[in-house]
């Protein structure tokens, strides 16, 4: 009966943790979907394909394919593509889980 218990409060742990936002802090400007996102930190919500990404001043939502990247990442971090400009992100890890965001330009 213990074990049962054990069981389902981490599973309840687990589920929470997913649901979870992301907080991040970008300290350059970064353009997402078109939309330019000035310094500040964000939060980023899943759902499916469905991708927010806002702050209490911008807010951006966009479709992206979420994967898993095959390795455990140890922090958030995002990949990008230079350019003139601001940088546009290509990709976002989300620390502490397998996941990975791509965004499709």
């Amino acid at each position: 009966m213990k074990l049962l218990r054990i069981i389902a409060m981490a599973s309840a742990i687990a589920v929470v943790a997913q649901a979870a936002d992301r907080r991040m802090t970008f300290l350059d400007p970064f353009v997402i979907a078109g939309t330019k996102l000035n310094t500040g930190e964000y939060k980023d919500q899943v759902d499916g394909d469905k991708v927010k990404i806002d702050s209490t001043r911008q807010s951006v939502e966009t479709t992206a394919k979420v994967e898993n990247g095959g390795e455990k990442y140890r922090t958030n971090s995002l990949k990008y593509e230079n350019g003139d400009g601001p940088h546009r992100i290509t990709e976002i890890r989300l620390g502490g889980t397998t996941t990975r965001i791509v965004f499709s330009n």
